[in-house]
């Protein structure tokens, strides 16, 4: 029998306070629990930040119940971390996944600026904009 990689997230902070979650296939379980553990991550350094992700294939949680639960139970863990340093969300999809996305993710305790784009360069941009600068926050490039 063949065995399958199991396909993981890209997870960049280079461009910090501007995080960026990237995603180029569907993800698992594993990816995803990898995503949400990366986030915490970036939580734990206790300053605020925005965060774009970047799902190459589509919906990014899919309509699988049981991700979309292990998802919401870690952002209720996480919930007064999330609130006090997460500070906005670009999701970026294929155009044609874009209202599945925006379902899956109304089920999500999230409540924060959250934009779906279908373009990195509008999302990042919206991100800077909208949620960083108001914030009197700033990254130095893309």
């Amino acid at each position: 029998m063949m065995a399958f990689k199991t396909l993981l997230p890209d997870c960049d902070e280079t461009h910090w306070p501007l995080a960026i979650v990237v995603a180029e296939a569907r993800l698992g379980a594993d990816g995803v629990r990898l995503g949400l553990d990366t986030v915490e991550r970036w939580l734990a350094h206790e300053k605020p930040f925005a965060l774009l992700l970047i799902s190459a294939y589509g919906p990014p949680l899919a309509n699988d119940a049981a991700i979309l639960a292990m998802v919401a139970q870690r952002i209720g863990i996480a919930r007064e971390a999330l609130h006090r340093f997460l500070l906005g969300i670009a999701v970026v999809v294929p155009a044609a996944t874009a209202d599945g996305v925006r379902q899956s993710l109304a089920r999500l305790p999230l409540h924060m600026p959250l934009e779906i784009f279908n373009k990195a360069p509008l999302a990042a941009e919206w991100l800077c904009c909208s949620i960083l600068a108001p914030a009197g926050l700033a990254i130095d490039s893309l």
